[in-house]
């Protein structure tokens, strides 16, 4: 018939329609709603928040990762008992001997912290440019108090403890950049992405929420809410090597030599005892060092916050005084690196407290970290958040 259109017109015709119907106002408006709604859908519930298996992982590869979903969950999903959150910034060795189950019966007993409720954000090995991408997360929380804390050696960067790593770049936001190290182009534009879209921001750990439930691997189960003996703790945390630990620790406390603590240490820690060389090797610290300006900044973006600031010195190992090799520690690095933390900490007029020498040897796992709930520290802990909160 006269007219009538062939076959490639009406496809043709047909293409033409589609296309419009792409570039059209309503069907891009539709299709944002569509994408707010999903987005929406998975980062308030517990598509992305609920209980994983990953997050319990016991391997040391998976633990950063685990942790700093741990870390955006309590942000962005608080308890809702939570009255007035204390956030605790820091690496394993607030991680461990601030757990949240033994700082809060401490300052339930204390009535001037009564409603203070802690949030541990500590993350296994996170550096000062960790704190300060996370930093710019803690207006979700709406903290009264945040407690930075750090070691002395938290101004060295190493290869194996860098001052920025995993945590930064998985929470990375805002429009300026970071402060170590640069963001890369791409890295920017990432950066942006993950501040104006949640669903992108948390990708990484939405992706793993899914495989994890899909997978539907064991679950080793939370870190214990406490620990009713040192065995305990070493099976806890050596597995099978945990007796062998037990009694090479019993060893060290019937005989406190340096040396038999590193007897010990080698058991279950031989890995960190090479970060402790590598960190005794590392270069001079100085008030133009790389650790030193990232502290800087952190603070800069703390006391710029509608909450009050400390910076908590963690306590240290007595017993590495006793390295007369020098091979594990600087002899005067600790109280050098103290003093450039007041200085910064004073220009930013935040308060510091030293807690290097709080606590005896016997209450270490290492050099560095505190026995989790066994050494006691949560107590003149509380105290001192208790005194900050009303200071």
């Amino acid at each position: 018939m006269h007219g009538a259109l062939t076959d490639p017109e009406r496809a043709a015709s047909r293409r033409l329609m589609q296309r419009g119907a792409a570039h059209h106002p309503i069907t891009w408006g539709v299709t944002l709603v569509f994408l707010a709604l999903i987005d929406v859908g998975v980062t308030h519930s517990l598509l992305l928040w609920g209980p994983t298996a990953f997050e319990d992982t016991h391997d040391m590869r998976r633990v950063v990762f685990a942790q700093t979903y741990q870390v955006a969950r309590k942000i962005y999903a608080p308890d809702p008992v939570v009255r007035t959150p204390v956030a605790l910034l820091g690496n394993s060795r607030i991680f461990l001997s601030a757990r949240e189950s033994f700082v809060q019966p401490e300052l339930a007993r204390l009535p001037a912290a009564r409603d203070a409720s802690v949030v541990n954000l500590g993350i296994f090995g996170a550096g000062l440019g960790d704190q300060e991408t996370l930093v710019r997360h803690l207006g979700r929380l709406h903290p009264a108090l945040v407690v930075l804390t750090m070691g002395t050696s938290d101004l060295l960067g190493t290869a194996a403890s860098p001052l920025a790593g995993e945590p930064a770049r998985l929470l990375r936001v805002g429009w300026a950049s970071g402060v170590a190290p640069r963001d890369t182009p791409v890295e920017r534009v990432d950066r942006w992405i993950r501040t104006l879209w949640p669903l992108y921001r948390f990708r990484e750990f939405a992706r793993a929420a899914l495989e994890d439930r899909l997978a539907r691997r064991p679950d080793p189960g939370p870190f214990p809410e406490h620990f009713a003996s040192t065995r305990a703790l070493f099976d806890y945390i050596h597995g099978s090597k945990g007796e062998r630990v037990e009694v090479a620790y019993r060893a060290w406390r019937a005989a406190p030599a340096f040396a038999a603590f590193v007897d010990y240490l080698k058991i279950g820690s031989d890995g960190y005892l090479e970060l402790a060389r590598q960190r005794a090797a590392g270069p001079p610290l100085t008030e133009q060092s790389p650790g030193t300006r990232v502290l800087d900044a952190v603070l800069t973006r703390l006391a710029g916050g509608p909450w009050t600031t400390i910076v908590f010195l963690m306590p240290e190992n007595p017993l590495i005084e006793l390295d007369a090799a020098r091979e594990y520690h600087r002899p005067g690095f600790s109280a050098e690196a103290a003093a450039i933390v007041t200085r910064v900490a004073e220009r930013h007029q935040v308060r510091v407290v030293d807690a290097r020498a709080w606590m005896p040897a016997e209450a270490f796992i290492d050099f560095d970290h505190l026995m989790p709930d066994l050494s006691g520290f949560q107590r003149p802990f509380a105290e001192e958040i208790a005194a900050a909160l009303h200071a």
